[in-house]
């Protein structure tokens, strides 16, 4: 028989292309990385900041379905909302949220309001404004405005110092 016609075996794939497939994955993944990060980054800022205006909501329709009024402490030195447990009476709520919030240990958040107190209407005197930002100081900021009356809230992009002076024109939609 002549070796010309004996039947080639395919036994795998030789070291060199595994080589280029190898490096392929490393070139895509490395240009891949960044862009995932960065989208886990604002996920975690935008789940913050959910996370801050649900709880807000959440004590305003408490002091409305009960109509007494409704205090929350905003602790920005701990990254949290909490109820203020210390008032008890006929005129103000206890436990006004469901559980505390402690947002994630990566998030840093500023406020220049440290409570916000609905009446048994759902209204407010107390004005805040919040910004939400990564801890390791991205460009990520988001922040909630939140007006005295009705308690108006509204959630934008922050483009100011978040450790400084909060100011209501630096969010915006």
């Amino acid at each position: 028989m002549l070796l010309w016609r004996v039947p080639k075996q395919n036994n795998g794939f030789t070291l060199i292309e595994m080589l280029v497939t190898v490096i392929l994955i490393g070139v895509i993944a490395a240009i891949a990385a960044p862009n995932f990060l960065g989208l886990l980054n604002r996920n975690r800022v935008n789940a913050s900041l959910d996370e801050i205006e649900g709880a807000i909501k959440e004590a305003q329709k408490q002091a409305m379905r009960t109509s007494k009024s409704c205090t929350i402490d905003i602790d920005d030195s701990s990254d949290s909302i909490q109820t203020d447990n210390g008032i008890s009476g006929a005129t103000t709520t206890p436990n006004c949220l469901l559980s505390n919030r402690i947002l994630n240990d990566r998030i840093r958040f500023n406020s220049n309001a440290t409570t916000v107190t609905f009446s048994g209407k759902g209204n407010t005197n107390s004005s805040a404004i919040l910004v939400v930002s990564m801890e390791n100081g991205t460009n990520q900021q988001k922040c909630l405005v939140m007006n005295s009356g009705l308690g108006l809230m509204r959630t934008g992009d922050y483009s100011g110092d978040p450790t400084g002076t909060l100011t209501e024109t630096n969010c915006t939609q």
